[in-house]
């Protein structure tokens, strides 16, 4: 049975706890074998990034923090053995992400990594007790890394899957007889 070493990390109210950071930097220096990289949102509308790395089969951390945009490019980058960009986001203070009221930094994410060519696979919805649907999408930018999405499915949701799954001929078509109206 595996173990699992939950490492939670608080940030500071405001800005990203350079603990976090470290911790994320030193456990890519592991090398692991597996990275998942998952996003929500808080009440307060403070991005929480969460990352879990396996190194062997016995062995998996997870790590939560409060991030920002560039530490998400860093964790990316990081998952594809460049750990140098984490180096770099230490050595500046960098504040926390706060969405603006009714914005949703995760479904803004999941929309810059649909219009990106990073390869995606769009799962099997997941159904809570309650009965809700989730939409789960799954973006691997390198072999055994994964960038994971599990959305609430709404009009909006569907609609941007919907929109990433059509053909480029179909996206052509529709563009064009758009120009014509």
């Amino acid at each position: 049975m595996p173990v699992a070493e939950i490492a939670e990390v608080n940030a500071v109210e405001t800005k990203v706890s350079t603990t976090f950071v470290t911790e994320l930097k030193n456990a890519f220096l592991m090398f692991p074998q597996k990275a998942d990289m998952r996003f929500k949102q808080d009440r307060n509308g403070r991005l929480i990034i969460i990352v879990t790395v396996s190194y062997d089969q016995k062995t998996t951390q997870i790590f939560e923090g409060f991030g920002d945009v560039e530490l998400i490019y860093a964790i990316v980058n990081a998952m594809g053995r460049n750990n140098e960009v984490l180096v770099e986001y230490l050595k500046t203070e960098h504040d926390v992400e706060i969405a603006a009221e009714n914005e949703n930094f995760v479904i803004e994410i999941l929309r810059q990594y649909l219009e990106a060519t990073t390869q995606c696979y769009i799962e099997k919805d997941w159904i809570s007790p309650s009965g809700d649907r989730y939409r789960k999408v799954r973006f691997t930018p390198s072999f055994n890394m994964h960038i994971k999405f599990c959305l609430k499915a709404t009009e909006e949701i569907d609609s941007m899957i919907s929109e990433a799954c059509k053909p480029e001929w179909m996206k052509k078509a529709e563009a064009k007889q758009q120009e014509a109206n």
